[in-house]
C-alpha cells in the first residue's frame, strides 16, 4: 500500500508541474507583440471593367497629364495614361486605391509610404520581398512625381511628339523588365483612342 500512495503522490506532483508550465508558457505567448498583417500586391485583370470605368478612369488620368506636358513639355500624356492603365489596372490595384499611386514607384513622398509584399527577381529566382511604396495625397500628385522621374532617368528629352518614340526610349533606358512593355503601352494607346491627348497638349497654347 506504502508503494502504491509513494507512486500516486509521484505522479500528482508531475501532474501539477506540467500544468504550472502551461500557465507560464501561455502567459509568455501572450506578452509576445503581434505580427503586422501587411498586404500583399495582386495583379488583376482589367477584362471586367466596363466601358464607363474605363472612359472615367482615362479622363481622370488625362487631365492632369495634358496639364504637366503643357507645362514642362516632358512626357507625352498618352503615355502617362497608358502606363497608369497597365501598372494601376485602371486605377483599382491596392496601390492605387490605398496610396493614389498608379506606377508602383517606390520609396516615400514627403515621409508618407505603405508598405506591400511583392515578388520580385533575385539570382533568376523570384522571391517575395516586403517593399516601401510611395503614398500621395491624390491623383496628380502621383502623376507628376512620376512624370518628373521618367523626364529625369529614362526619356531624358522634352519636346518629343512621338508616344512610339517615347515608349521606344522607356524600354530602352530599363524603366521595366519586360520585354514587351513598349509594346504594350503601344497597343493601349492604340486601342483607346490616347493619342487624342497628346494632340489636345500640343496644340493648346498655355
Amino acid at each position: 500500500m506504502r508503494k502504491q500512495g509513494w507512486r500516486f503522490t509521484v505522479i500528482l506532483l508531475l501532474t501539477f508541474a506540467v500544468l504550472a508550465a502551461g500557465v507560464s508558457l501561455r502567459g509568455q505567448l501572450s506578452h509576445r507583440p503581434q505580427r503586422r498583417s501587411v498586404p500583399t500586391l495582386v495583379q488583376k485583370k482589367t477584362d471586367h471593367f466596363s466601358t464607363e470605368q474605363k472612359r472615367t478612369f482615362i479622363s481622370r488620368v488625362g487631365a492632369p497629364a495634358v496639364k504637366l506636358y503643357l507645362k514642362n513639355r516632358q512626357v507625352l500624356p498618352s503615355v502617362v495614361i497608358a502606363q497608369a492603365i497597365l501598372e494601376s489596372q485602371f486605377g483599382t490595384s491596392e496601390l492605387s486605391t490605398q496610396a493614389n499611386n498608379l506606377f508602383g514607384i517606390k520609396g516615400r513622398y514627403h515621409g508618407q509610404s505603405v508598405q506591400f509584399y511583392t515578388r520580385e527577381v533575385e539570382n533568376g529566382k523570384s522571391i517575395k520581398v516586403l517593399a516601401e511604396f510611395r503614398k500621395y495625397p491624390n491623383l496628380a500628385a502621383s502623376i507628376a512625381d512620376h512624370n518628373q522621374l521618367v523626364s529625369d532617368k529614362f526619356i531624358k528629352a522634352k519636346n518629343i511628339l512621338s508616344y512610339r518614340k517615347s515608349t521606344h526610349l522607356l524600354q530602352e533606358n530599363g524603366y521595366a523588365t519586360d520585354p514587351h512593355y513598349a509594346a504594350k503601352l503601344n497597343r493601349l494607346i492604340v486601342k483607346y483612342q490616347l493619342s487624342r491627348y497628346d494632340l489636345k497638349a500640343i496644340n493648346e497654347r498655355v
